[in-house]
């Protein structure tokens, strides 16, 4: 009867351990395949693609004779990954074009929701301009649906 016992004891065991393996097994693959979908900055959430705009935004400007700091972040959202493949691609002029824009800016055009809103318009139409000069190139439609703030932080 000891010998059954540990017999049965030992298969259990031995199950155990390849199911164990078998979910470390899968569940690293599917690890793997988020790691990618992280690396690339590209997340899909339903139908909606977005990507984060790295590093955050950084920009002076006077206000009251004192040197003030704008530092915000940024994600744009598209129905296409190809759009934001393109983003990604022209990441370099679209940083600079709203880099640009917003160091024009007075505090006031920065400050308050109605300032927000109208300076995401802006920098929304810009991305949508860069974008499409190069769409006009590859006759590949689509477009950025939306930029929004994932942190706006004035000093």
């Amino acid at each position: 009867m000891n010998k059954t016992v540990a017999i049965i004891v030992t298969i259990v065991a031995l199950l155990v351990a390849g199911g164990g393996g078998a979910w470390f097994y899968f569940s690293d693959d599917a690890s793997n395949a988020a790691t990618e979908t992280t690396n690339s900055s590209i997340e899909a959430r339903g139908e909606s693609f977005y990507l984060a705009l790295e590093p955050p935004f950084i920009v002076n400007f006077v206000y009251k004779d004192t040197l003030r700091y704008l530092q915000m972040t940024l994600s744009v959202m598209s129905h296409e990954q190809q759009i934001l493949e393109q983003v990604t691609h022209h990441m370099p002029a679209i940083r600079h074009r709203l880099i640009m824009l917003i160091s024009n800016k007075s505090f006031d055009e920065l400050n308050g929701e109605d300032s927000k809103e109208a300076l995401r318009e802006e920098m929304l139409l810009e991305i949508r301009n860069i974008i499409q000069a190069e769409q006009n190139k590859t006759h590949n439609p689509g477009r950025v649906e939306a930029v929004y703030f994932t942190g706006y932080v004035m000093q």
